[in-house]
């Protein structure tokens, strides 16, 4: 024979749920404003060539999208629509010390640092993305635990 628990057990669980949602909250939310702030310290504006956006400063993750999208359709354009690959293989293919070679370097390292900027840009995207979920989990907690807390009295 299985027992319910008890009021004063779901009264203290619902007790630990909202200190536990109310942490949650405060972390998610802390979390959302320190990669706002850091965002914004950049000082980046969505160019003009965005698909949405543009003029906008970076400081969410709609802009922060935005920006990536950008910056990877620019370096997909100024390497001429090569890749990484593409531009190995080429290298190959020619005199390490041609003007060929030189260029196809430079074109390298434009990709290299538009990657890892779009990098940069999608994890503070990420970290919206969680800070929301962790905000929004302890929502739930806090409203659960305060429907346990209103569970009679034994």
């Amino acid at each position: 024979m299985t027992t319910l628990p008890t009021a004063s057990v779901l009264r203290r669980v619902g007790g630990l749920s909202i200190a536990t949602g109310s942490l949650f909250v405060a972390v998610g939310a802390g979390a959302w404003f320190t990669v706002t702030k850091q965002l914004r310290d950049e000082k980046i504006t969505v160019p003009g060539n965005a698909p949405a956006l543009a003029g906008k400063r970076v400081q969410g993750p709609a802009t922060a999208y935005a920006e990536a999208l950008v910056i990877k359709s620019n370096a997909e354009r100024g390497a001429g629509g090569r890749t990484f690959a593409d531009i190995s293989d080429a290298l190959r293919g020619v005199d390490a010390s041609s003007d060929e070679a030189a260029e196809l370097r430079k074109q390298s390292s434009a990709l290299s640092t538009a990657a890892a900027l779009r990098t940069s840009l999608m994890t503070s995207v990420l970290a919206y993305g969680v800070s929301a979920f962790v905000a929004g989990l302890g929502t739930f907690f806090v409203i659960a635990g305060s429907q346990l807390r209103r569970t009679d009295q034994d």
